[in-house]
């Protein structure tokens, strides 16, 4: 089996190789993924909206699908101080979720959400807690829509926060991936205010049973 990377948006797809996971057969299930991730960041955007008091935009402009093993060298972040919340969602099909930030963008949404003067002020007990509910808003509103489409019930659990390098964070939790999914399908995420943006990595690894239902559920969709 060759290995595959295949990036989709909204205007173009992009297939490099081919995988017996995702085909080219498959091209519609990433755009009703990036579908699923719209409405997930709408929804995500509303809650973040009332929590700062002014109107934020969460856009997912395009989504990749490629081996978990992959992920790293894909974006090129090896040695990035980076901050990560990570998620598990279990139920009928499994799914781990990660939330990924540049420590320096961590800082400055920390510091949107407790109203810090600067970055440089946050508390980091204060900032720590911000993070984690920003990764529980942002994750809970894409399970939201992903269950909502799937039909699958999927019960999270608390999230986790951990700061370290890019890859020393995906090598940790992509040693727990190695049996239970075979693809990362990941957003690229952008947080938007009146003065500036915010970028971010949303990662899926969904398990096979969930990537059957997904496929299943994408053809009949398109029916």
């Amino acid at each position: 089996m060759t290995e595959n990377i295949t990036d989709h948006s909204a205007s173009k797809t992009k297939s490099v190789t081919e995988t017996d996971a995702w085909t080219a057969d498959n091209d519609v299930d990433l755009g009703i993924l990036l579908e699923l991730g719209s409405i997930g960041a709408g929804n995500a955007a509303t809650s973040l909206s009332e929590i700062f008091q002014e109107p934020i935009l969460i856009e997912v402009p395009k989504i990749h699908t490629l081996p978990p093993h992959l992920v790293p060298k894909f974006y090129q972040k090896h040695d990035v101080p980076t901050t990560a919340v990570y998620m598990q969602l279990r139920g009928e099909a499994d799914c781990d979720m990660l939330l990924l930030f540049e420590v320096e963008e961590a800082k400055k949404i920390a510091a949107m959400m407790i109203r810090a003067p600067s970055p440089e002020d946050n508390d980091p007990e204060m900032e720590a807690s911000a993070i984690q509910e920003l990764g529980n808003i942002v994750i809970g509103s894409f399970l939201t829509a992903l269950s909502d489409f799937t039909g699958v019930n999927l019960i999270p659990n608390p999230p986790q926060r951990v700061v370290d390098s890019f890859d020393a964070i995906l090598d940790s939790f992509l040693i727990k991936q190695l049996l239970a999914s075979d693809i990362a399908i990941v957003f690229d995420t952008y947080f938007k205010r009146a003065d500036g943006n915010i970028s971010g990595i949303l990662m899926m690894f969904p398990s096979r049973q969930l990537q059957d239902v997904l496929i299943e559920k994408a053809k009949n969709w398109v029916r």
